[in-house]
């Protein structure tokens, strides 16, 4: 029996602390990482080219923007433009989804019971909450090794 009454109150324990979650916070915030990242990935093309061919001879010249997503468009296509896509969607989905969805949590927490609104600094104070927990998840959970864990 007592075996039965440690779950009821670990489930009742756990019921408590993610009350407050709401998965479709998540949702949104990975298709929206996503989409703005597959939306501007060729403008994060340009800028790195424009970075690794400064001052150099041996990389192509690029006369401004549109000439180089031309001449991107030109020499591998659509291809060429969403080259190394994959690494910053990942990155882009995960880190908005998890902000979003610790963002609206600890609103919720904060806002239980309470009639009236969050005030001003609470917003920002929830919203610097929620970045410091995604980027604990993010980066410690997701690359320990960087910080030698």
């Amino acid at each position: 029996m007592t075996g039965q009454g440690q779950s009821a109150s670990g489930s009742s324990a756990w019921s408590t602390v993610f009350r407050h979650v709401r998965y479709e916070n998540l949702i949104a915030g990975v298709s929206g990482g996503v989409l703005s990242n597959l939306a501007l990935h060729p403008l994060d093309l340009v800028k790195i080219r424009f970075a690794v061919s400064d001052g150099l001879e041996l990389r192509p010249k690029y006369n401004g923007i549109l000439h180089c997503l031309t001449t991107i468009w030109k020499l591998d296509g659509l291809r060429g433009l969403y080259q190394g896509v994959t690494p910053n969607v990942w990155g882009a989905g995960l880190s908005w989804g998890l902000y979003f969805f610790f963002y609206n949590a600890i609103k919720s927490y904060k806002t239980e019971g309470r009639a009236e609104r969050l005030e001003a600094t609470e917003y920002l104070v929830s919203a610097a909450e929620a970045g410091i927990c995604s980027w604990a998840v993010w980066n410690i959970a997701w690359c320990p090794s960087v910080y030698g864990i």
